[in-house]
C-alpha cells in the first residue's frame, strides 16, 4: 500500500535535504513524497529543483498559505492509502 509523505516547505533550505533523505531511507519503500512549496520564491525553486527522485512530487503555491492549508493541499495531491506528515525541519 502506498504511503504519501507530505512535507510543507517554507524557507528551510538547511533541513529539507535531510528530511527528504530520511523519508527515502525508511525501510518501507512504497512511498511518494509530496513537497508543498509554501514560499514560492526563486530561491525555494532553486533549492527544491535539486531534489530529483522519481518518488518526489513538488507543488508550488501562488502565495503563502500557512502550514495547515499546505498540508491539506498535499492531501488533495496524494495518491496513497495512508498519509504521513513530515515537517521540513524534522
Amino acid at each position: 500500500m502506498l504511503v504519501s509523505i507530505i512535507i510543507p516547505y517554507f524557507k528551510d533550505e538547511g533541513n529539507i535535504f535531510r528530511s527528504v533523505s530520511s523519508a527515502l531511507n525508511q525501510s518501507y519503500k512504497n512511498i511518494e513524497i509530496i513537497i508543498i512549496d509554501d514560499e514560492n520564491s526563486k530561491n525555494s525553486k532553486k533549492v527544491l529543483t535539486k531534489l530529483k527522485h522519481k518518488k518526489i512530487k513538488i507543488f508550488y503555491t501562488k502565495k503563502n498559505l500557512g502550514v495547515a492549508k499546505a498540508r491539506n493541499l498535499g492531501i488533495r495531491k496524494s495518491k496513497g492509502k495512508f498519509i504521513a506528515f513530515l515537517d521540513s525541519d524534522d
